[in-house]
């Protein structure tokens, strides 16, 4: 007997398994998806069919070794066919199983087609170019059609020319369909991937034409010919009812969000959504977050890094809970166009189609299965990092300009010295006043803004979004390629001149062990000589760098030093606008702890200026009281998102089309065979209860113990690593963390289990910004559903030489 590991159901022979696996659960394994064998207690993985089957049959083996010779023989005369007959055997499997049986010798032609359509998406999303793919598809067709004219010939060959069994083999292969023939085309493929996946087809709009040179194919010449101008969008509406084909998509969109008083941890939570005229009234309305940027496709550094530039717009619903919307794959396109053309046409053509979209799911709503009512739905908020933002809502794109801030008028002179958004110089915008400033532009046209406005966005169309109402600040950009690099390269040139050389500082930062959470993040290279304020490290580079300066540097240092206390309050502010949940008390915290800190700097740096981003940080605190944490709207996730197109680019052909069709292949591939909530782990071991010294311990927290336990080195869930060594916050007593080290990982059926020795916070060191902790005897096991962190630690040491161990916070604890 087989069991799937997923479901659990028993099959009576492994190709048996193996259909049921591919056709009943799209199981499709990689490097990330790998198939685990479920025989007795065995749980060895494999990353492909081949494997896995070779593996079943030693199990046949042992199986059919256990029982007696007559069964015995009778059950390995079944295994060694791939059909199971009527009999002992078939009693013991489920209903499910049986349906597999009544197929017959094979399987059925749509069950095959499916299974090639799996393959083929798989190729296509992984970037191979739509010609290679071809080739790939009528090669195999012609395998195929070898194979089968093969067979037949050697099968009919055992049968005389008058023998009726010949004529009965012999209409079963005339009635063979290749079916491959169904895929030999990339107009067959999209058929069918729109007609079984539900992907959804982009759409080729027209903005202009223009004239280009064309290689003329019959005379050979280049001959100046008109060219469509085109940007390329996938109608959300339709990607909407794609994604609730989805059944764990509809039930987490039929979960109420269930807010506490004063507590922000996602949208919901904020005053903005609570005021707002859709969604505060239904509760299941769509609340739709954009975001706009642009990406390199060809070299950056090479003679054509503009002239393929490309526009991108995503969207995820809010709705669902942020780590799924942390995915690459929920993370859903809306448009591609060529920077370019955005440049000569303006943003309003290309966002017309997508604003019909939302004005009818404003309007008339949409029938979706998790509701028994219309649902409606509008955007919430548009994110992107500072420059896309000013373009998409129409303020000015320089940051040098009197009027750079998107949020409210101040003066760039008065940003030198204006820290708190309560001033009398700030003035935050508002709908009046947008329409004010709109109607001075419309009388005096010869005006290229009034107050950083350029134009009225076509976004103000919409009946319940409005781009003043637009509160989201990306802290990535803002942060950790802003503020933290300025002031990092600050406090480098402070202890150069006063501490030690340029060269054994950056030896020190080099040096240092950033633990096993940061060995990708570690800064690798640092220019401290460039004329800006950069220092050369991309966002998370930058972030793992500030978190450790104080272990790096805090020795040189003494307590209280003006220069180290700027630092310390950045960071400071950094762990209360990076903590997914936050209270409103926290935000009156960061409001008092950002205007000390830009105070400070200005009294330590006089001939220096804040930058338009030490600016934009006095608008943290009401902004996450109205939209809820800044780390749900920041750019990390969507900038990653670039990645899978720019790993597909094979050819800048109306580029934007192609990436767009391989990208809804790749997500109707991905939906198709990949789970929702989807585990990876390590080796996997048995593990026996009661060879362990705290059997008392392990049976309180895992009440009824299961008969089957399993222990691994890691694991990963929703993205995120746990592995032995790590820490993991398992409580908060008074307000002070209690963490522990992870020395087992225990999976018990669907349940995780940590086997942690628990640790003493002596204190938060203030100096070195990090908890001080000790190592103790005590044990305990957390279930990983009751983390208070989801996050683990890494155990670190200070540049002291003292043995001295240290938990940096990632976030506010």
């Amino acid at each position: 007997m087989f069991k799937c590991f997923i479901c659990q159901a028993v099959h009576a022979a492994s190709q048996l398994l193996i259909t049921h696996l591919r056709l009943d659960h799209s199981f499709y394994p990689s490097t990330r998806f790998k198939l685990v064998c479920a025989q007795d207690r065995c749980r060895r993985q494999f990353s492909t069919y081949s494997g896995f089957k070779k593996h079943l049959v030693v199990h046949e083996k042992e199986f059919c070794q256990s029982v007696d010779p007559v069964k015995s023989a009778c059950f390995t005369d079944n295994c060694s066919g791939d059909n199971a007959e009527d009999g002992d055997t078939n009693s013991m499997q489920n209903p499910e199983t049986n349906s597999f049986e009544n197929k017959g010798s094979g399987l059925q032609i749509q069950n095959v087609k499916h299974i090639c359509a799996s393959i083929i998406g798989k190729l296509q999303g992984s970037g191979m170019a739509n010609s290679v793919v071809s080739s790939v598809v009528n090669d195999l067709e012609d395998l195929a059609t070898g194979l089968h004219a093969q067979v037949k010939h050697d099968i009919l060959a055992h049968f005389s020319k008058d023998d009726p069994v010949r004529a009965t083999l012999n209409e079963s292969f005339e009635n063979y369909e290749n079916p491959l023939i169904s895929f030999n085309t990339e107009t067959k493929r999209m058929a069918y991937f729109r007609e079984k996946w539900g992907i959804v087809e982009p759409v080729e709009i027209m903005l202009g034409v223009r004239f280009d040179t064309r290689r003329n194919k019959l005379t050979g010449t280049y001959d100046q010919v008109p060219v469509k101008e085109t940007f390329i969008y996938i109608p959300i509406l339709e990607t909407i009812k794609f994604m609730c084909r989805n059944a764990e998509i509809c039930q987490l969109l039929r979960e109420p969000h269930l807010s506490k008083t004063n507590t922000f941890e996602d949208f919901c939570d904020g005053s903005y959504y609570k005021t707002h005229p859709l969604f505060s009234k239904d509760q299941s309305s769509l609340q739709i977050q954009l975001y706009y940027d642009d990406f390199e496709t060809a070299n950056p550094l090479g003679s054509k890094r503009t002239v393929h530039k490309v526009g991108a717009l995503y969207f995820v619903l809010r709705n669902l809970p942020p780590k799924f919307n942390s995915a690459l794959m929920n993370i859903h396109l809306v448009a591609l166009f060529h920077t370019e053309d955005m440049k000569k046409y303006g943003f309003d053509p290309i966002l017309q189609p997508l604003i019909n979209d939302i004005k009818i799911l404003e309007c008339f709503g949409l029938d979706l299965p998790f509701s028994s009512e219309k649902v409606y739905g509008t955007i919430c908020q548009i994110t992107g990092d500072n420059l896309g933002m000013h373009t998409i809502l129409g303020f000015t794109e320089s940051f040098s300009a009197r009027h750079f801030c998107r949020l409210c008028l101040v003066d760039k002179d008065d940003a030198q010295n204006v820290y708190d958004e309560d001033d009398p110089k700030i003035i935050l915008r508002g709908k009046d006043l947008f329409e004010m400033h709109c109607n001075e532009l419309q009388s005096e046209p010869q005006k290229l803004s009034v107050f950083g406005l350029k134009h009225n966005s076509t976004l103000n169309n919409l009946q319940f979004f409005h781009v003043c109402h637009n509160f989201s600040l990306d802290i990535m950009h803002d942060i950790l390629e802003g503020v933290a690099q300025y002031e990092i390269k600050l406090l480098m040139e402070y202890l150069s001149e006063n501490v030690l050389s340029k060269n054994d500082l950056l030896s020190r930062v080099y040096a240092f062990d950033y633990g096993y959470l940061e060995r990708k993040n570690r800064p690798t290279r640092i220019n401290l000589d460039s004329s800006g304020n950069s220092i050369g490290l991309n966002s998370m580079q930058t972030l793992c760098l500030v978190r450790n300066l104080p272990l790096i540097f805090g020795d040189l240092l003494p307590e209280g030093n003006p220069n180290w206390t700027l630092l310390l309050l950045l960071l400071q502010i950094i762990n209360i606008i990076f903590s997914p949940s936050l209270t409103l008390g926290m935000t009156i915290h960061l409001k008092h702890l950002i205007i000390e800190h830009h105070v400070l700097f200005k009294q330590l740096y006089p001939n220096r200026n804040l930058i338009p981003k030490h600016h934009f940080m006095i608008h943290y605190p009401s902004c996450i009281r109205k939209i809820g944490p800044l780390i749900h709207m920041w750019s990390m996730r969507f900038e990653a998102k670039h990645k899978v197109f720019k790993n597909t680019v094979k050819n800048f052909k109306n580029v934007t089309k192609s990436l767009a069709r391989k990208h809804q292949i790749f997500i109707g591939y991905h939906w198709e065979t990949s789970p929702l909530n989807h585990i990876e782990y390590g080796p996997l071991k048995s593990f026996n209860l009661d060879r362990e010294d705290n059997t008392q311990m392990f049976a309180r927290a895992l009440h009824a113990a299961p008969r089957d336990l399993f222990s691994s080195s890691w694991i990963k869930f929703s993205g995120t690593e746990y592995r032995k060594g790590l820490i993991i916050c398992i409580n908060v007593e008074n307000e002070m963390p209690v963490f522990g080290r992870i020395t087992t990982i225990l999976l018990a059926d669907s349940t995780t289990f940590f086997l942690v020795d628990k640790l003493l916070v002596d204190n938060f060191n203030e100096h070195f910004h990090a908890y001080r902790v000790f190592e103790t005897d005590e044990k305990d096991v957390i279930k990983a559903d009751n983390l208070i962190i989801y996050k683990p630690f890494d155990l670190q040491h200070a540049h002291t030489g003292v043995d001295c161990l240290y938990v940096v916070p990632l976030f506010y604890l």
